[in-house]
Order: structure tokens, then sequence, then C-alpha cells
């Protein structure tokens, strides 16, 4: 009997003991979620339809700016292009796309190139997301206020949604607002001859990453 009691102490301050040692930190490195850019475009590959192309236009200034890899080398895709290597092109242009998916023009560089080479379904995979990240960029706003400007990823852009319109740019202003960025074209609507004015949101890639607003806590 005495036997048996010292064996139930002995457990119990086992116990006791080991509920009193405090852990030790553990040496595996705590793996992070991909960035929410990533994990956008790994769905938009998907097909998945619930993307928001507005929102991963929107979160790929910050990703580009996080990110610990360099940009393809795009000289080598342009140079395939040009000698109608379409099998090197669309190797090259992929590579290009997982750095840089938003580029609307790479898709559709895409989408030539595997139209040469026969393969029609990769093909309208390229022109849908196009469409998409044309359709995300011409209603992201209306351009009237800094509330409702246009977000772009670069001037081109600006341009081009003054081309678009029908408008014929005379002149560029830089204004701020908060922490906000933006370009003001003032043009001519080559329809009406009336003057027209749009603002560009251009927060994204003005000044650089050090320049980007922080996020809020």
């Amino acid at each position: 009997m005495k036997s048996l009691l010292a064996a139930l102490m002995l457990v119990a301050s086992l116990i006791t003991a080991s509920a009193q040692t405090p852990k030790q930190p553990s040496n595996q490195p705590t793996e992070q979620a991909p960035h929410q850019y990533v994990q956008l475009v790994e769905r938009a590959k998907k097909g998945d339809s619930t993307v928001s192309f507005k929102e991963l236009r929107r979160v790929f200034g910050d990703w580009q700016c996080q990110k610990h890899s360099d940009a393809p080398d795009r000289q080598a895709m342009v140079d395939a292009f040009e000698k109608k290597d379409y099998a090197k092109a669309v190797e090259l242009v992929e590579g290009v796309l997982d750095y840089e998916y938003v580029h609307r023009g790479m898709h559709l560089a895409a989408e030539d190139a595997y139209r040469h080479l026969g393969n029609t379904t990769k093909a309208d995979e390229h022109k849908a997301v196009a469409e998409k990240l044309l359709d995300a960029l011409l209603t992201s706003g209306d351009g009237k206020s800094a509330k409702t400007a246009f977000f772009v990823l670069s001037i081109r852009e600006e341009y081009f949604i003054m081309s678009q319109l029908g408008y014929k740019p005379s002149s560029q202003a830089l204004v701020s607002e908060g922490d906000r960025m933006f370009d003001v074209l003032s043009g001519t609507d080559s329809k009406t001859g009336n003057q027209v004015s749009l603002y560009f949101d251009i927060t994204n890639f003005f000044g650089g990453c050090d320049s980007k607003p922080k996020p809020k806590p």
C-alpha cells in the first residue's frame, strides 16, 4: 500500500513539474501566408470567376514593394516575338506574367503567340484576362474628382483612358489630397470641343516604394 501511494505521489509531482516548466521557444520559422496579390493571381489562373481584378490591380504595388525577386528578362521575350519564335515567346511571356500579371498588354501578346501555335484554349484564357483587366481599369472611377479618380498603374494608362473617351490631352498637373497623389489631365473632347479634366490616382507608383502611404494599424 505504501509503495502504491509513493508511486502515485511521484507521478503527481512529475505532472506538476511538467506543467510549471516553461516551454522553450521553437526554432522553426513561422510560415507566412502568401501576399494577397499572389493569392489572387493563383485564383485567377485557376479560372476563379469571383476574383476582383480591381483589387488585384490595387494590391499589385504593395506586393511589388515587398517581393524579393528580380524582374524577368523582358528583352529576351521581345527578341523571341520579333523572331516569331512563338514557342519560346510563350515560355518567356508566361514568366513575365508570373511577375506582372496585371499587365494587360502582356496577356494580349500571350494570346497572339498561343494563336500562332494553334493553342486556342490558352489564347482564349489570356484574352479573357486582358478583357477583365481592361474593365477593371475603365470602371475604377469616373475621373471627375479626386474621390472618384481612375486608379492607374502607369502614365501610359492615363493617356489610354483619355484616348478611349475621345479626349485630346493638352496639359498635366500634379496634385495631392490627404495621403494620395493625383495626375489631372486636361484637354478637349474631340466630339464636342468642350474642355475636360480627369483625375488619375497615381499613388500606387508615384515616388517609389518609400513614398507609399503606410497601412493604418
